[in-house]
């Protein structure tokens, strides 16, 4: 009895608190044991294979998940990276997959509704395929040709905090292995030591930043809408905060990519959006600069996150993240704030519940039925 009171909470803390404060550990995980052998395995694979190609498929957070790696891999390896929304590659295959082409499936539970009829699509025309999952023994892990098994098993919660950022860090040490075994670039090791350093670097910022979060919330609350501004790696984190935004808010929030934003759809800003820019040490940090001093002048209320020592222009809040984090690896630390934001935001009860969203709701339930009949959420598998 105690243990099913346990499962559903009803205040703080819920899980998926204890999934943010799980972070620095699970990342210190993916350093070594099975997440290093599958790693290695998987650098292997791709040499002996050839593989000229790579394909990156997801849903929600695991298509943002893998928007956040896209750029490092190109960087880092000179093969050429796709993403895509899962289903959508099923109706509109990629059709130069090949045998050369390597196809990772990022699904934390190993059993979204419709992934085993692309595995075997992919299959189908000879490509390699990886399971990017927290499943061991799920219908994925079993479907693929290796596994890239991540830290902390299964959650209880919807949100997928921790498993976004296990997900991109494990994609991310699997690029610097590649980086080292097929030695095209000049320098593989550009950023090894500042990837390594991460789990400690977000450990710190974390403890420092959970007394800031609800002065954040308290500047946002009362706004009738929030945009939420990335570009680069951090375009994929302004899509996996509004959502968070949305279920734990109850603001009806946005994500823009900057200069798209910048192009049409900042004409329509009013004084009563919140706008979040996120600005980490990039080519482009001057341009969200000047879109965040716009924004403020227009009379929205602007938070900032940005690199500390930044000359950063006049805010209504500053972010300030560890400095020397570099734009292509910066996606886990630049979330964290935005998750520690989307929590206390749901502690004010004015969106869904932080664990279960509105997935409780009978009228959601049935709604589900109709879009999602074979998903877990649904059917509770």
């Amino acid at each position: 009895m105690e243990q099913n009171k346990d499962h559903y909470r009803t205040q703080h803390p819920y899980h998926v608190w204890d999934s943010l404060q799980m972070i620095p550990a699970l990342l210190n995980e993916c350093l070594e044991g099975e997440v290093q052998s599958d790693i290695q395995k998987i650098a292997t694979d791709f040499q002996k294979r050839g593989i000229k190609k790579l394909i990156m498929l997801g849903r929600g957070s695991s298509y943002f998940a893998a928007l956040a790696v896209e750029s490092l891999f190109e960087k880092l390896t000179k093969i050429p990276a796709s993403c895509y929304v899962t289903n959508v590659f099923q109706e509109y295959p990629y059709e130069g997959c090949d045998s050369k082409t390597a196809v990772f499936f990022i699904s934390h539970s190993g059993k979204s509704e419709g992934d085993l009829r692309v595995v075997e699509q992919v299959k189908a025309l000879g490509a390699y395929t990886v399971g990017v999952t927290d499943i061991k023994g799920s219908a994925l892990a079993e479907a693929v040709d290796q596994l890239l098994i991540g830290p902390g098993g299964s959650k209880i919660e919807l949100p997928a905090s921790r498993t976004y950022a296990t997900a991109i860090y494990r994609l991310q040490l699997l690029v610097q292995a590649l980086a080292e075994v097929l030695k095209v670039v000049d320098d593989p090791d550009e950023y090894k030591e500042a990837l390594l350093a991460l789990p400690e670097q977000v450990k710190g910022f974390m403890a420092a930043f959970e007394i800031e979060a609800p002065k954040v919330v308290n500047l946002l609350s009362d706004r009738r809408y929030q945009l939420i501004v990335g570009f680069g790696p951090n375009w994929a984190n302004a899509g996996e905060a509004a959502m968070a935004f949305n279920q734990s808010s109850g603001i009806p929030t946005l994500r823009y990519e900057m200069e798209n934003y910048i192009h049409g759809p900042m004409q329509g800003l009013t004084p009563d959006a919140g706008v979040i820019g996120i600005a980490p040490t990039a080519a482009l940090e001057n341009r969200m600069f000047g879109m965040m001093a716009a924004a403020r002048t227009i009379g929205a209320r602007t938070v900032l996150l940005a690199p500390k020592g930044t000359q950063a222009p006049a805010v209504d809040y500053l972010v300030e993240l560890p400095a020397g984090i570099p734009d292509l690896i910066s996606a886990i630390p630049y979330m964290v704030p935005l998750w520690q934001i989307g929590y206390h935001f749901g502690l004010l009860g004015n969106g869904t519940h932080p664990d279960r969203l509105s997935m409780d709701k009978p009228e959601f339930k049935e709604a589900f039925s109709y879009i999602m009949k074979e998903d877990k959420w649904v059917t509770k598998k």
